[in-house]
């Protein structure tokens, strides 16, 4: 929960950074398109790279013999790129995201039932598919988000170790602050939890399970609502 609370101070600090630079330059340059209300439009398909720092738990547990090596820290980096669509209806933003990213969280210590070799577990890429529901004030967006998570787990000891694809949710929240036209920055939060599964066996078999909180910013530039009709040869 301390992890947790410390993650949601730093992006709570990085918001209000974005906020009072948006603050600032609101009679500068629009950002995005200007909307008929006021303010910026959010709507249309949008790219952009993003990357941040992680930090989790992760346990090996053999359920044959009913060791267990104990909650264990893993962190590191993650770098990728992000792509989406949103919508508009007044004020409330809302559509679909995606990401992939390379990952290094990870982390190795000496617990039963790894013994003297110690184990190992390494987050190799982590992707997320989610959908976004905002609200927007002038040239920015407040936001929460949800969805699937999916990424590439190694783990073992220095005898065997295995990779799995493996399955979870994502949820967290951010701000999006639309600093040029078509350009906007953003500061992300999102509790990952890729669940427990079987992942190696050595003698017996071992489950590993893998939960990390992520920080991490990002810059995405807007192709516009009509890209994909223009993409799709329709006027």
């Amino acid at each position: 929960m301390r992890k947790v609370r410390s993650a949601l101070v730093a992006l709570t600090a990085t918001a209000l950074v974005l906020v009072g630079a948006g603050s600032a330059g609101a009679n500068g340059p629009r950002s995005i398109k200007d909307s008929p209300y006021g303010g910026a439009n959010w709507a249309g398909f949008y790219v952009g790279v993003q990357g941040g720092y992680g930090w989790g738990d992760t346990q090996h547990f053999a359920p044959a013999s009913g060791v267990r090596t104990g909650t264990q820290d893993i962190n590191g980096g993650l770098f990728g790129a992000t792509w989406g669509t949103n919508w508009q209806r007044g004020h409330w933003v809302y559509g679909f995201e995606s990401d992939v990213s390379f990952s290094s969280l990870d982390g190795t210590f000496t617990a039963a039932p790894c013994g003297a070799s110690g184990c190992t577990t390494d987050l190799r890429n982590l992707s997320t598919s989610r959908v976004r529901l905002g609200y927007a004030m002038d040239n920015r967006l407040l936001y929460v988000t949800g969805g699937l998570a999916y990424g590439n787990v190694r783990a073992g000891d220095s005898t065997v170790r295995d990779d799995e694809t493996r399955f979870g949710w994502a949820l967290g929240a951010g701000i999006e602050w639309a600093f040029a036209p078509k350009w906007s920055l953003k500061a992300e939060y999102l509790r990952v939890d890729l669940g427990d599964s079987s992942l190696y066996t050595n003698i017996v078999p071992v489950h590993v399970d893998l939960t990390a909180d992520i920080v991490r910013v990002g810059v995405n530039y807007n192709l516009g609502p009509d890209f994909w009709s223009n993409m799709l040869g329709r006027r």
